[in-house]
C-alpha cells in the first residue's frame, strides 16, 4: 500500500501534525502530538477487519464501500509513552480529563514497564506538557543526590 507521508500545520493548535495520505485506496490519517488532534477517512470494517460494503455483498469496489470520517476538533491533549527498554514511542490522543485520569491510574500501577508517560496540551495559546512518569528525571535526580554524599572516613 502506498503512502504520502508530510507534516502540515494543526488545524486546532497550528504547530507541526504528521499526515499520512494513502493514495491508492483515499484514506487519510491526521495527528498532532503536541494537542491531541485526530482526523481519519477510513472504510468501515466489522470486527475480523473486512470491509462492510453498502449493499451488502462481497463487491470490494470503493463507490461500494462504507466511509467512516473520525475528527477529534476539541481534544484534552496528547499522550506520549515510552516503555522501558523500547526504542519506539507511542502516542494517541485524550479526548477528555476523564480519559487522561485512567491513563494516568492504569501508568502508575505499574502495569506498564514506562520510562516515561507525558500528556501535552493546548491551553491558552501554548502547549504545555506534564511529566506523568519520568525514569530518566528520577535517575539523574538519584544520580546527583548520590555524587553529594560524603565518603564515609573509613573508606579512605
Amino acid at each position: 500500500m502506498g503512502s504520502v507521508i508530510d507534516y502540515i500545520e494543526c488545524p486546532h493548535c497550528k504547530s507541526e501534525a504528521y499526515s499520512d495520505y494513502y493514495y491508492k485506496t483515499g484514506e487519510e490519517y491526521i495527528n498532532c502530538q503536541n494537542c491531541g488532534y485526530h482526523y481519519s477517512v477510513t472504510y468501515k470494517c466489522d470486527e475480523d477487519g473486512k470491509y462492510i460494503t453498502k449493499d451488502g455483498t462481497d463487491k470490494l469496489d470503493f463507490s461500494n464501500l462504507i466511509v467512516e470520517i473520525t475528527e477529534v476538533k476539541n481534544p484534552y491533549g496528547s499522550y506520549h509513552a515510552q516503555v522501558i527498554g523500547d526504542m519506539g514511542s507511542l502516542f494517541g490522543s485524550v479526548r477528555t480529563a476523564e480519559e487522561r485520569e485512567e491513563l494516568k491510574a492504569q501508568a502508575l500501577s505499574n502495569e506498564y514497564d514506562l520510562e516515561y508517560l507525558g500528556i501535552s496540551r493546548y491551553v491558552d495559546d501554548e502547549i504545555v506538557v506534564e511529566d506523568i512518569i519520568n525514569r530518566e528525571e528520577d535517575y539523574n535526580k538519584y544520580v546527583e543526590m548520590a555524587s553529594q554524599l560524603e565518603e564515609p572516613d573509613n573508606l579512605s
